[in-house]
């Protein structure tokens, strides 16, 4: 569907991909959000072509939203989870209706903080504090494919077709800066000081060679991540009161 994204500079008309991913480890694999409930059945058939009998499904969310957990009543009935994490403190199941009895040997982490990890096998991913959020948000990275999933933030890269997957273009600093304050419209008042501290943080701490929004497309390669996060650095900086004043209001301390 091609649409004005809400979370786009006005006047923008593209398609915003919307995306959940699978990481997979032998015999466990873990889903991170659950995707928009209009694609349900396509994502309940393509997890059943992915996943090889008898592998345990774990779920994670970056957010207690629709587009994050709108199917999570499908894939349990379909896939049976093995757990659920969330930041949450009400059992996700029960955010779609009075769920959560209908399987009680489902695994329910509540309250995930950042620097707690979410295992999955022999594998765990890293929670992650967003550097810019609204909602309640989280963010994970994964250190064996060095990859960053950040919910709906990086997400400025919207595509003119509909089956086009790969960003064009180098990231561009008044695009970027348009894209948040679109998508984060409080960032233009804000004092952006400690969500710049926190990207840097994400930046220094981490090994990222895949950002993977669920809003946009992805960034892949080391030196791509890192012009896509000194784009962003740079749109934070000229924001809000940091940047001295705000477009066509004069800011006094």
């Amino acid at each position: 569907m091609r649409w004005n994204p809400a979370d786009a500079a006005p006047g923008t008309e593209a398609f915003d991909p919307s995306t959940c991913y699978l990481v997979r480890a032998r015999a466990d694999a873990l889903l991170i959000d659950t995707g928009l409930r209009a694609h349900g059945a396509a994502i309940a058939d393509r997890l059943a072509a992915l996943l090889p009998a008898g592998t345990r499904l774990w779920l994670t969310m970056t957010r207690v939203e629709p587009d994050a957990l709108g199917n999570v009543d499908v894939l349990a009935e379909r896939f049976r989870f093995a757990g659920i994490s969330s930041q949450t403190n009400v059992i996700p199941l029960d955010y779609i209706g009075p769920l959560s009895g209908r399987y009680p040997d489902v695994a329910i982490t509540n309250g995930l903080l950042p620097g707690d990890h979410v295992p999955f096998g022999e594998r765990e991913l890293l929670v992650v504090e967003p550097a810019v959020r609204t909602l309640p948000t989280l963010w994970y990275h994964d250190p064996v494919t060095r990859t960053l999933f950040t919910s709906d933030f990086f997400g400025g890269a919207f595509v003119e077709e509909s089956d086009a997957w790969t960003p064009s273009g180098v990231p561009d600093i008044a695009a970027t800066r348009a894209h948040l304050l679109a998508k984060f419209d409080w960032l233009a008042i804000a004092d952006t000081s400690s969500a710049v501290a926190r990207l840097r943080g994400v930046r220094d701490r981490l090994e990222i060679d895949v950002i993977a929004p669920g809003h946009g497309l992805w960034t892949v390669g080391r030196e791509a991540v890192e012009r896509r996060i000194e784009v962003t650095l740079a749109a934070l900086e000229s924001l809000g009161t940091r940047a001295g004043s705000l477009p066509g209001v004069e800011v006094t301390s």
